[in-house]
């Protein structure tokens, strides 16, 4: 059963004339629940209390009212939210953070939690300090606060607070609070009604090591009653612990390990020592002991939980792969990773953090969850340390090869910058940050979402600052300098002190749909440059839009009135309507918490919340949720609950602009969101044992930084080579795959019952000196059966070295291979990249063209690709236009212009795609006419076919996306500069992006004067190095004489045929954009006469900096009759790998007349994924 009423009805007050406040909440009996009902305390002053209408009662609300509550009118500014000043209204609070009291582990800062503890309706605020007392601020009336820590019976222990929650513990209806302390015990509150609490402790005696720093509750054994995640760190470093005597110790191998002494306190990493946190703990809840205290007991170790000392910052309980059950994620400082535990619904969990995520942020502070784009699936972010200047980046970024162990070991991957990651409904999630833009957000701890402009997307507030810039690299080289020249710890102390306070703003970020983010800047208000940590958002003022409050560490706190549509700025005020929903348990938690609810709205959008009690960064939510939509939308259809018992609610007749509070019904059917018992008809299902195939590419290790420090991206990790074709003339299909240098390549053969065996070759054992990078099937002497030829790339050898040579194997027509002669083939030792079969003329044989990637230690010098005209079995160069385009990646044949003769297609990295037109006197490019030149990328491959069935053929060209670190246009291309820049005979390189209006390096200073040591006296230090543009670094002459080249596309492209000579430029869509396209295939998946696109995405051979871009899983884009593409998420479509992809390749691998997608990855195994559909062709590649 239900109660509404209305958002920000009019009230009257006696101390007022008339005016808009908002109505407390009074509960009463409105369920058959078994639990007493808590009986709201009055406020001060007297209300006149509209009366609540039950479900089968409902009439229209009153219409919903915006704040007019300014009282010193400084409502002109026109932002959406409005500082209140907290003297003002009640709140006289600030956390201070003394210097004798300054250590790194304090920066962390300090929580603070809202709730309605005294159920009159309005929400209270309970602030955490760390060198002051703790405060409870009740709200007595809107934006009327009073202080009531004493009287309310909240003790002054004089802890290092950190972060605090309010939860009904004992599940009586009432708000307990929970305050994390550091170093000494925890405190619990148990309300006791009547606006009081009796307190006690958690967690034991006294303990000057451990932090305590987030209490996050959730039931997640769905017994009834809440239960508690504790994150911890440490609080004395241990150079204090040990007064600066580190021990360590040689094992009997001989690594160097911590002394046993003080093995619990770090560990040696690649010769240095790493801190270790403390331990976090799950508690269980067991009902009711003595006193009215819980019964809690730590169930850390049975529980499957990491009971690793680490540095636990927040941790989030949410539903991730929608079962019902709660699964938990915990954010980790340092060098200790993050963990995504999945609820097992036995009171274990297993952690999934490797299979579930590409790669985490490194320092993760804050984290929370919501459902980004209104599909259902909640999506997570934490947050990191980002800069988001260039002088910020380029001085917080020390010597890379500090970390060096760190960023090429770790599984998987941490990165300085804050990620999102959207839930795919595979189990898999892809990181989309970068292309929304919040990538980086500057020195970041709260990271909460909410609809703080009610148009139905959930938004993002970030709190931001450190109260000393730890992080500035020439600081830590003058620490490090004076520890070394025998400073004193007061010495250093004060070196320490003298670092300046890092004041930045906090930022919000509307979202805009389609993971597109933007800053809305001083239109919202909430932009102000202090050092701030906790926050939450809440409506306060129960007017139905969010506002927020913020703990500042020596600042006061930040409490901002969202204005809503009352600001000037701001839309009429019926474009946008609200609800809040309370809930009341009855077979579930007295508040909810783990409800999911899902609100319908006419137009198809549902919007998703689960109701939860911790978020953010050392904060406790209250346990309401907060609906916003646009009028347009309509009113709502439904409210769907899924409550923590399993069972399933719904509620109709929904009138906006009203709040409502729910009871569990028992009635309601029960049961769990769970598809694991019917499993959704996929389009692909994977099937890579079933065949035999057993092949994993392993690469031989070779630093490709050595020749050229700089490069943006490894150039040796281009395999495997995949190609099909009939090599034993039987009828059906078998499967080369070509191995890394040193590695011996694989030659399956497929029999009459559709599996495949690994058949000896000599000829290929023979050849593991080379690196095959590209391979091909077709007859080159017209003798009826199958011969092999093997691109070989690379970079582990010098330019032109013969193991560069391409190979061509003969078949003797019964599957046996042996190597051609030398004469058949002429020397070609170029690092290739891919090769293309067409009798382009028309002789009756097939002719090559053999692309070539790069000039190996002269990158980006553009190599030569070739033509090889097949003259009799024997292969000859011949003198082609394209043989000078660039850096070669990928080559195709078709007809372009609809002459009946295939054209030449290559697509090259650093340029466009380019297309060279055949005619009879040989190919002439035509790139520019076509308009593709205007479109330059880091193109990886390329296709041609038919996509709009308008009878000419389009291209699809595979790009790096535009979820990269780079950003790019063609007013501020992506830039890269060669040249000998240092004058010792090598080519440098050097690396532009255009920021801020200038022109600036992407690489660092470490990188930078590491690769060119003579930069070291132009740029002395980070600070100097930062604030200089490229030409001011490297010399205006010396950038003008170098070679340039841009890019000013990374989007995956499709590029339209009009028929009348011009292609038109169309990104494919969203999910394309989201990583590197490395291979595409058109294919007709659905069986519908069209062709549709498969991608295979990722690329993991970034330079450390940059790091892996894998956040892909892998495309389906289907064809429609209007030309266009539809998206198929990888949940619906069972093509999803996380795989390092070089090759795809579609055909009917068995016979049996179903569609296969064979994916040849880098580093890892052959993934054969099959359709669904009986296609019934038998001519595919």
């Amino acid at each position: 059963m239900s109660y509404k009423w209305p958002l920000g009805m009019d009230i009257k007050m006696k101390s007022y004339p008339v005016l808009c406040i908002f109505l407390p909440l009074m509960f009463f009996s409105c369920g058959d629940g078994s639990r007493p009902e808590q009986t709201a305390s009055k406020a001060e002053t007297e209300w006149e209390l509209v009366p609540f209408k039950q479900l089968d009662q409902w009439v229209e609300g009153k219409e919903l009212r915006r704040n007019v509550m300014i009282s010193d009118s400084k409502k002109s500014s026109g932002a959406r939210f409005y500082r209140k000043n907290g003297p003002s209204i009640g709140v006289n609070f600030r956390n201070r953070l003394n210097n004798e009291n300054i250590k790194n582990y304090l920066f962390s800062g300090a929580g603070l939690s809202v709730g309605d503890y005294d159920n009159n309706g309005l929400p209270d605020l309970f602030m955490v300090s760390q060198d002051g007392p703790n405060k409870l601020f009740r709200q007595k009336s809107p934006w009327q606060f009073e202080d009531v820590t004493e009287e309310a019976g909240i003790v002054d222990t004089e802890s290092w607070g950190s972060g605090a929650a309010f939860a009904d513990i004992n599940d009586d209806g009432q708000l307990d609070l929970y305050v994390c302390n550091k170093g000494n015990p925890d405190e619990i509150y148990m309300n006791q009604g009547k606006g009081t609490f009796s307190g006690g402790f958690v967690g034991g005696s006294k303990d000057p090591y451990r932090a305590p720093t987030m209490v996050a509750f959730a039931d997640y054994d769905r017994d009834g009653d809440l239960d508690f995640y504790r994150t911890s760190t440490r609080l004395i470093s241990i150079k204090e612990m040990f007064k600066g005597k580190v021990l360590t110790k040689k094992d009997n191998s001989g690594i160097v390990r911590a002394h046993p002494s003080q093995a619990d306190q770090f560990e040696m990493i690649d010769g240095l020592p790493r801190e270790l946190g403390t331990h976090d703990r799950l508690f269980r809840n067991d009902g009711v002991g003595k006193g009215g205290m819980p019964k809690l007991v730590d169930v850390t170790r049975d529980s499957g939980i990491n009971i690793a000392r680490e540095h636990g910052l927040s941790a989030v309980w949410w539903d991730y792969n929608d079962d019902g059950w709660p699964d938990l994620y915990v954010s980790n400082d340092f060098h200790t990773p993050d963990h995504l535990y999945r609820n097992n619904g036995d009171s274990t969990f297993e952690e999934v953090t490797k299979d579930a995520l590409a790669y985490t942020s490194w320092y993760s502070m804050g984290s929370d969850f919501a459902d980004i784009n209104n599909d259902g699936r909640f999506d997570y972010l934490s947050s990191d340390m980002s800069a988001t200047t260039h002088f910020k980046q380029k001085t917080m970024m020390g010597a890379m090869t500090d970390t060096a162990w760190f960023l090429d070991n770790l599984e998987p991957r941490q990165y300085m910058r804050n990620v999102m990651h959207v839930n795919t409904g595979t189990g898999k999630f892809i990181d989309v940050a970068f292309h929304a833009g919040i990538d980086s957000t500057d020195w970041t701890w709260a990271a909460i979402f909410g609809d703080l402009d009610n148009d139905g997307l959930e938004d993002i507030f970030f709190t931001n600052g450190i109260e000393r810039n730890v992080q500035d690299a020439d600081q830590s080289i003058r620490m490090r300098q004076a520890g070394a020249n025998g400073a004193t710890v007061e010495e250093l102390r004060k070196i320490f002190l003298d670092s300046p306070r890092l004041k930045e703003k906090n930022l919000a970020f509307r979202n805009r749909g389609n993971f597109k983010f933007e800053k809305p800047g001083d239109d919202w208000g909430l932009n102000e440059e202090t050092v701030s940590h906790g926050a939450v958002l809440s409506d306060l003022d129960r007017d139905g839009d969010l506002d927020v409050v913020v703990n500042n560490m020596n600042d006061p706190v930040g409490i901002y009135m969202n204005l809503g549509n009352n600001s000037q700025k701001g839309a009429s005020s019926h474009s946008h309507r609200s609800m809040l929903v309370y809930l009341k348990g009855i077979e579930s938690n007295y508040f909810g918490l783990g409800a999911r609810l899902t609100l319908k709205m006419p137009n198809g959008q549902l919007m998703n919340r689960i109701m939860t009690s911790s978020r953010g960064y050392m904060s406790g939510a209250e346990p309401v949720i907060h609906f916003g939509w646009p009028s347009s939308w309509g009113d709502p259809e439904e409210l769907i609950i899924n409550w923590p018992s399993g069972h399933l609610q719904k509620v109709q007749n929904i009138v906006p602009d009203w709040h409502y509070r729910i009871t569990e019904s028992g009635t309601g059917t029960t049961g769990s969101p769970d598809e694991a018992s019917n499993p959704k008809a996929r389009l692909f299902s994977q099937i890579d044992e079933a065949l035999g195939i057993n092949f994993i590419h392993s690469e031989n290790f070779y630093n490709d930084f050595t020749s050229q420090p700089l490069l943006p991206n490894r150039l040796s990790r281009f395999g495997p080579a995949l190609a099909i074709g009939d090599v034993d003339s039987d009828g059906d299909k078998d499967v080369f795959i070509g191995a890394a240098r040193d590695r011996q390549s694989a030659l399956f053969i497929q029999n009459k019952k559709g599996q495949f065996g690994r058949t000896p070759c000599p000829a290929l054992k023979a050849d593991q000196i080379y690196e095959d990078v590209d391979a091909l099937w077709f007859d080159s002497d017209n003798d009826g059966d199958q011969d092999l030829y093997v691109v070989s790339g690379g970079a582990s050898q010098a330019a032109g070295h013969e193991h560069y040579q391409d190979r061509l194997y003969l078949n003797d027509g019964s599957g046996q291979l042996s190597r051609a002669p030398k004469s058949i083939l002429p020397d070609l030792n170029l690092s290739g990249s891919r090769v293309a079969a067409h009798d382009f003329d028309n002789d009756g044989d097939l002719d090559l063209f053999v692309g070539s990637r790069f000039v190996p230690g002269n990158y980006p010098t553009g190599p030569e690709s070739v033509l090889l005209i097949n003259e009799a079995g024997r292969f000859s160069k011949i003198q082609c236009s394209a043989s000078s385009s660039g850096m070669v990646t990928d080559v195709k044949w078709s007809d372009i212009d609809g002459d009946k003769r295939a054209d030449l297609i290559l697509a090259t990295e650093w340029g466009p795609v380019r297309v060279y037109q055949n005619k009879e006197d040989g190919f002439h490019e035509i790139t520019e006419s076509l308009g593709l030149d205007d479109f330059t990328g880091w193109w990886n491959c390329v296709v041609a076919g038919d996509v709009d069935q308008d009878g000419d053929n389009d291209i699809i060209a595979g790009n790096f996306g535009t979820n990269t670190k780079y950003s790019v246009s063609k007013e501020k291309p992506a830039t890269i500069f060669a040249a000998d820049f240092g004058g010792n005979g090598t080519l440098q390189l050097v690396e532009a992006q255009y920021k801020e209006g200038k022109l600036l390096p992407v690489r660092g200073r470490s990188c930078s004067t590491t690769a060119m040591p003579h930069l070291v006296d132009r740029v002395p230090t980070y600070s100097s190095f930062a604030s200089k543009t490229i030409r001011e670094i490297y010399t205006p002459q010396a950038i003008k004489e170098s070679k340039r080249l841009e890019v000013n596309t990374l989007s995956t492209m499709l590029f339209r045929n009009d028929g009348k000579g011009k292609f038109i430029a169309e990104p494919l869509p969203l999910l394309s954009q989201m990583a590197p396209v490395m291979d595409i295939v058109l294919t007709d998946v659905n069986r519908d006469g069209r062709k549709d696109i498969a991608l295979a995405q990722n690329f993991n051979a970034a330079q450390r900096e940059t790091g892996r871009m894998n956040a892909g899983l892998g495309v389906i884009l289907i064809a429609k009759d209007n030309g266009q593409l539809d998206e198929i998420w990888p949940d619906d479509s069972g093509f999803f790998s996380r795989a390092d992809p070089r090759r795809l390749i579609a055909t009917d691998l068995d016979g049996d007349g179903t569609l296969e997608l064979l994916l040849g990855q880098n580093g890892g195994d052959l993934q054969i994924f099959r359709s669904k559909h009986n296609l019934g062709f038998d001519k595919n590649p």
